[in-house]
Order: structure tokens, then C-alpha cells, then sequence
């Protein structure tokens, strides 16, 4: 998969594409229906298969509040693109530029120009250009015109909600990893370097690996995780705190993974932790014992979870 971070002297001149437009937060089971659909399409077609979408969220520059916390990072991100068949990912700046592009001007002058859209797919609620004045309504009006075919992909519904990264969010947020996972279609992940802490957990009899996050990444609820850990592309069995380790008492809130029969030095090493269910909150214990026979009753739970 080709990644194209400016358009500036960027055409298309042999061939035509299909292009899905959209923020693909997360990709979730949504987005993952809209871009199977762009890829079938363009196989059946023969064209370049395109996704159009920018690094920072456009709400950063049209809101108070600014953008909302990623759920999957850009790395992660392209890799799942990129399985899923996309041949070329355009993943450029929001910029003033983009911000204020008429609508009308970014089908003609971008998509049609510049790179030879025959096909284009969005999700039903899809808005574009200056002030969000581009929708489905207004790409649907201009198909016989630039000779383009466009296809709104509907709602897709679990447990009677709508699927959206925004609803995904909040389920992250709330600690709801279940279903968090549910709409993604697979795991929620954070991956991220291992970083030394205090080391006592290693003194308690259960050493921990302490991950370095980027700071515009969701983050779970405070709690304890079943977790899993791919390292060296093995995958290795794991309980996770997330917080501030109360009964310890640190400054800052963290993330702590215990990784069963597992011994090497990972310092500074990359890992990703898979999350598939919370089982408790974060506790104060009354003394150290109690602690470290509740993180014992803790691996104990996972293993039978995980059937191990």
C-alpha cells in the first residue's frame, strides 16, 4: 500500500480509481463493510483502490474541544489498511486548505482531476469541504456530470446502536472493553514502548512491563485487564492495571501488564496489548499481602478466561 501525505504535484494520469472518503477512526465494523465494498469494486473494475483520509481530525479545527482521542494508532492503522487489499492510503493534513475548499471544488478540482474517480463510497452521514456543506445528497448530484458512480453505505447496527467511533470511545472510556471490541471487530489495542517503573512489582513476585503511550490515544477505564501481548510477533498471555496503583500510590496514571512465564528483558521494546475484559475495578488493599494475593487470584482468573 502506497501512503501519500501531500497532494501538492500529486496526480493520477494512467488509470482510474474508487475512493472511499471518510475518517476511518478506528476502523470498525462500519468502516471495514464500506472498504470491502471499495475493494471488491475495484478488483471487478480494474481500478486503483483509494482511501482519502486526513492525520489530524478535522473537529480540531471547527470545534472548541477540539479533536477526539484516536483508538487506534496511524501505524496500526495503515497496517489494517493495508490487509484489507487498499493500494494507495491518502492520509494528508486538515489543513486551511482542506478546511475551506468549497465542496463542489473538492470533487471536481480533487477527486475527479486529480485523481480520476470513477467510483466513490461514504458512510450515510459523510460531510465534506467548507463548513461541512458537502453530503451524500450533493455527490449523488453530480455522478451523471463527472461521470462517477457513488454509493452511500447505510447504518450497520449491533444490539440496536448505531456502530461509530464515537459510541466506540466511550465504551473504551467506561472500561466496556467487551463491546468496545464487539463493533470494532477485533480487540481494542494499545501498543507502545516498554519504559523502566519502580520495579516492584518484580519484588512482589510479579514483574510487570510499564508502557510509554502517545498522548492522543483513548485510554481505558481505570482497572484490571485479561489482557493478551504480541511480542516478537508471539502472542503471550496477560493480566493489565490501568491507573495509579493506589495501594502502591503513584503520580501518574499508567499501565502495568503482567506477562505469564515470561522472563526476557523487553526494556525498550515495542508490544501491543490486546484487550478483551475487565474484571475489576482499581483497589486500595489494606497492606502489601493483600495485594499481591488478589494480583495471584487475578492470573488465576485469566488463565481460566483464556483456557490455559
Amino acid at each position: 500500500m502506497e501512503v501519500i501525505t501531500s497532494l501538492d504535484n500529486y496526480c493520477i494520469d494512467n488509470y482510474q480509481t474508487g475512493i472511499a472518503l471518510g475518517n476511518f477512526d478506528g476502523v470498525h465494523i462500519g468502516h471495514q463493510a464500506l472498504i470491502v465494498n471499495l475493494v471488491e469494486v475495484c478488483k471487478k473494475n480494474n481500478l486503483i483502490s483509494v482511501i482519502y483520509t486526513f492525520k489530524n481530525h478535522p473537529r480540531k479545527h471547527i470545534t472548541e474541544n477540539g479533536s477526539p482521542k484516536k483508538i487506534i494508532s496511524d501505524t496500526q492503522k495503515f497496517k489494517i489498511l493495508a490487509e484489507m487489499g487498499i493500494d494507495k492510503l491518502i492520509f494528508i493534513d486538515f489543513d486551511d486548505y482542506q478546511r475551506t475548499l468549497n465542496p463542489k471544488d473538492f470533487i471536481k478540482h480533487i477527486l475527479v482531476d486529480k485523481f480520476k474517480m470513477s467510483y466513490v463510497v461514504v458512510g450515510f452521514d459523510y460531510r465534506f469541504g467548507f463548513q461541512a456543506e458537502g453530503d451524500t445528497e450533493l455527490l449523488k448530484n453530480h455522478e451523471s456530470q463527472y461521470s462517477y458512480k457513488a454509493n452511500i453505505v447505510e447504518p450497520i447496527m449491533i444490539q440496536n446502536e448505531t456502530i461509530s467511533s464515537t459510541g466506540i470511545r466511550k465504551f473504551i472510556s467506561e472500561g466496556n472493553i467487551s463491546k468496545a471490541n464487539l463493533f470494532l471487530g477485533r480487540p481494542f489495542t494499545l501498543t507502545g514502548k516498554v519504559v523502566r517503573g519502580k520495579g516492584l512489582g518484580k519484588k512482589f513476585g510479579f514483574p510487570t512491563a510499564n508502557l510509554r503511550l502517545e498522548n492522543d490515544i483513548a485510554f481505558p477505564a481505570f482497572g484490571v485487564y485479561y489482557t493478551k501481548c504480541i511480542f516478537n510477533n508471539k502472542i503471550l498471555y496477560s493480566v493489565t492495571n490501568i491507573g495509579v496503583n493506589p495501594t502502591i500510590g503513584n503520580d501518574n496514571a499508567g499501565i502495568e501488564t503482567h506477562i505469564f512465564d515470561f522472563s526476557q528483558d523487553i526494556y525498550d521494546r515495542e508490544i501491543e496489548i490486546l484487550f478483551y475484559h475487565k474484571t475489576r475495578e482499581e483497589i486500595k488493599f489494606s497492606s502489601i499481602d493483600a495485594l499481591i494475593q488478589e494480583v495471584d487470584s487475578d492470573i488465576k482468573k485469566a488463565k481460566k478466561f483464556f483456557c490455559i
